[in-house]
């Protein structure tokens, strides 16, 4: 009986600490992953690209896009794999191997390719909604963009009509 208080006090006490600490402990989001910041915009590299319900090959198909260069906000690492979401809220996993860094986005609502970054400037193009572009940079209210179509459109629109410029750092 002597024993057995102490003991019990011990095992009271670290598990009230367990619990304090994993309450106060954040959900890793990057695990063995790139070091990079979280969340970032990535494009995919492929025409055909699956994405999956968890980090791997063996979990099932969720998702299939077939636009090159589609962009996809990155919201968690794991090893090669990243959790990526969409612009419509549709989120799963896809390998490193099928993204890349270059910069595009989604025209949000129909907005005007401006000559110059000011909306004043004469204007180009009509862009309508869901319209992939190729960012060039950006500042704070403004993004230079390229629009490949029958024809190459360069030109500025207001960063807030564009999903994907947000995380991208000022030029």
């Amino acid at each position: 009986m002597f024993f057995s208080i102490p003991i019990f006090l011990m095992i009271t006490f670290s598990i009230s600490v367990t619990n304090a600490i994993s309450k106060t402990e954040k959900p890793k989001i990057s695990i063995n992953g790139s070091g990079l910041k979280i969340p970032r915009i990535v494009s995919l590299k492929n025409s055909l690209t699956y994405m999956r319900s968890g980090p791997g090959k063996e979990f099932p198909v969720k998702f299939e896009f077939k636009q090159k260069g589609h962009p996809l906000k990155i919201i968690a690492e794991y090893n090669n794999w990243r959790k990526v979401v969409t612009f419509n809220n549709i989120s799963g996993w896809i390998h490193t191997q099928l993204l890349s860094s270059s910069r595009t986005g989604l025209i949000t609502e129909t907005t005007f390719l401006k000559k110059i970054p000011s909306s004043s400037g004469n204007s180009l193009a009509k862009l309508l909604p869901n319209l992939l572009i190729n960012i060039k940079k950006c500042n704070v209210n403004w993004c230079k963009v390229e629009i490949i179509k029958k024809k190459v459109f360069i030109g500025w629109i207001k960063r807030d009509a564009i999903w994907g410029s947000i995380e991208i750092n000022l030029l």
